[in-house]
């Protein structure tokens, strides 16, 4: 990867005005201590639902177990397969 990207120099949100536009997705890396984790019992709905839905992208899956998913830097969420109840 030829990229860089330093975490610690953005945001998430542009400056707000009239004109703002929403950052593209970001697919760096950076330390993150915690995020969301929410179970679903139709891992692939639910991926459908955040990427066409809400605008995240995949950034890194095991099928049928866990998918990581990221719409701008620091908003990450982990979908992971767990039981119906």
């Amino acid at each position: 990867m030829s990229d860089h990207y330093n975490a610690f120099e953005i945001s998430p949100v542009p400056d707000p005005g009239p004109d703002a536009v929403a950052p593209e997705p970001f697919r760096g890396i950076y330390g993150m201590p915690a995020f969301v984790t929410i179970p679903t019992s139709d891992l692939a709905a639910s991926v459908d639902f955040w990427i066409r839905g809400l605008g995240f992208i995949e950034l890194f899956s095991i099928p049928g177990t866990l998918v990581h998913l990221r719409r701008w830097a620091f908003q990450d969420v982990l979908l992971v397969s767990a039981p119906s109840v």
